[in-house]
């Protein structure tokens, strides 16, 4: 078996503790499928079990077939952090396959630090982590351009 393999991405940003953590953390995929992935891909999120805390698996869909499902395993509105590994496999031989913690601190100007910890818990070498990096860093900065853009607009 494959040894775990951790490594954490930090971002400083002038947008609010809660704003990042409520509509950038807590739907990350759900911004993505929004904001980043062409509507000509069909992807989707759907809950399969729970209510969005704790516990709660979903999946993500592209054109209707299943390609990640991920379970929810912790979550603290008051302290922004939040969990969820990745689940690979079928039936009897699922397993989880990466970690993601994330926490949002804020900041004493109003902004706050995002920070991400993922583990994968598979093979995994550098070019996947720099490429893991990179995306999420362009996910969060298409955030901060999305909010930025909308108070722009007000």
């Amino acid at each position: 078996m494959a040894k775990a393999t951790s490594f954490e991405i930090e971002f400083t940003s002038s947008i609010p503790a809660s704003k990042v953590f409520h509509d950038f953390v807590i739907r990350l995929f759900e911004f993505v499928i929004d904001n980043i992935i062409p509507t000509h891909f069909g992807m989707a999120i759907t809950n399969l079990e729970g209510d969005g805390g704790v516990g709660t698996i979903k999946i993500m869909t592209i054109d209707g077939t299943p390609q990640t499902k991920y379970k929810i395993t912790g979550l603290d509105l008051e302290n922004f952090t939040h969990s969820m590994v990745m689940i690979e496999g079928t039936g009897d031989e699922e397993y989880e396959s990466t970690l993601t913690e994330m926490k949002v601190i804020p900041s004493a100007n109003g902004g706050c630090t995002f920070i991400s910890k993922i583990t994968v818990f598979k093979g995994v070498d550098e070019g996947d982590i720099e490429f893991q990096t990179e995306q999420i860093g362009q996910w969060f900065k298409a955030f901060e351009g999305t909010v930025t853009q909308g108070s722009n607009d007000e």
